[in-house]
């Protein structure tokens, strides 16, 4: 809770500086001038939908699934599992600004779920468990409010995950659907600025980071 209550209060701090940012460009009525060229964010999201988050985010102990009979069962249960820890959302993004509303992105997301298991008796280490997500998508943001300190948006992409769960039982490699959906985001600076949005999907639910454009 004590996480939440931060991110949303940095939300809403940058909401507020932003309408403050509005009210004084509305004065004059000036807007920025736009010009086409591209941009690099760099974003971290908590409480992502993928594949890490949704399957492994408590600290229950995970080796019965791997049981088919009684022996292995009670091979399996010699392990128990520390605490398990997730990355959150990582992400990369590049767009390019083809109108003063419109920008075509391409977005990379990396989230991973570890956790190390012990051995019962020993109590040294057994091995170690990887979950790990990449996601791409391309991503269409649609600003609503362009000006020369603060830009709101809205934005949408879908695209594909790339899983590996690796354990001590191997490695299997799958593949997800990938999307976000962002209702809400702002971008406060000019070339380099600080960001934040409130969304749904792979990047997580709310997501801050840094931008330059150029």
């Amino acid at each position: 809770m004590k996480h939440i209550s931060k991110v949303i209060f940095a939300t809403v701090l940058l909401a507020t500086v932003a309408w403050s940012t509005v009210d004084l460009s509305a004065r004059d009525r000036s807007e920025a001038p736009f010009y086409q060229g591209s941009d690099v964010r760099l974003t971290w999201g908590w409480l992502q939908l993928d594949y890490p988050q949704f399957f492994y985010s408590g600290p229950a102990d995970f080796s019965w699934q791997y049981s088919d009979n009684i022996a292995e069962y009670l091979y399996d249960t010699r392990y128990y599992g520390g605490n398990g820890y997730l990355t959150g959302a990582v992400g990369v993004t590049y767009s390019y600004r083809f109108r003063k509303w419109f920008e075509l992105s391409a977005v990379a997301v990396y989230s991973g779920y570890h956790r190390s298991f012990y051995d019962k008796f020993t109590g040294d280490f057994a091995y170690r468990q990887n979950l790990c997500s990449v996601s791409i998508m391309p991503y269409v943001r649609f600003n609503w409010l362009y000006r020369e300190w603060v830009r709101l948006y809205s934005g949408i992409g879908v695209g594909l995950s790339f899983v590996v769960d690796d354990d001590r039982t191997g490695c299997e490699p799958g593949v997800a659907p990938a999307a976000a959906v962002t209702p809400f985001g702002i971008a406060v600076g000019r070339n380099f600025y600080g960001l934040a949005e409130l969304s749904l999907g792979t990047t997580g639910m709310f997501i801050v980071g840094v931008g330059y454009r150029f």
